[in-house]
């Protein structure tokens, strides 16, 4: 299958890549404060790294797709900016990260991306890739609950899952739609 001129392997979305609007890049920049050190993992033309690039104290980020990246390098680089043409699935990412950053709603891998961030001791992950939709900040040292533990209500889970447990009716509140519980071990991880 051929996409936007390259050549990728039927449903393998991960070597597709496409910007995203305005808003989404927006609310990751509304994240960010001066002295964090962001990792943008499929940075594709660095137009996102180099907008992250005039808050943040440095700023790495991975792409794999070649043609894409040179769209991004045409042009030249900040300072505090540095590019690492590399597959994010096996490279190391740098040790000093505290804020990583993965907009790909089709990612297959997530849990491969937040296990390396949070090894590395990094704080918080900013991503849409466990919703689809909107973006979200997880804070990756916090600990986590089991799906079985929980009682009622919506769940992201370590896997990049998500969905909504139900429960006995009395447990179910005006609140029960305002929280999203951090879990492991949800459904979807005992199926694979």
């Amino acid at each position: 299958m051929i996409a936007d001129g390259f050549s990728t392997l039927e449903g393998d979305w991960e070597l597709h890549w496409a910007p995203y609007d305005p808003p989404t890049y927006q609310a990751v920049l509304e994240q960010l404060r001066p002295e964090a050190v962001v990792l943008d993992i499929g940075a594709g033309d660095l137009r996102l790294a180099r907008q992250m690039a005039l808050t943040a104290r440095k700023v790495y980020c991975i792409e794999l797709n070649e043609r894409v990246l040179a769209q991004g390098l045409s042009s030249p680089l900040p300072g505090n900016l540095i590019v690492i043409h590399a597959d994010a699935l096996v490279v190391d990412f740098p040790p000093d990260i505290s804020v990583g950053v993965l907009l790909m709603r089709h990612c297959t891998h997530f849990t491969v991306y937040a296990d390396k961030l949070k090894n590395l001791g990094c704080q918080k992950l900013i991503t849409n890739a466990r919703w689809r939709m909107a973006v979200e900040s997880i804070a990756l040292q916090a600990p986590r609950i089991t799906f079985a533990e929980m009682e009622i209500g919506w769940y992201a889970c370590w896997c990049g899952a998500v969905g909504f447990k139900t429960g006995p009716v009395e447990l179910l509140t005006p609140g029960t739609n305002e929280i999203i519980h951090e879990v492991i071990a949800c459904p979807d991880c005992l199926e694979h």
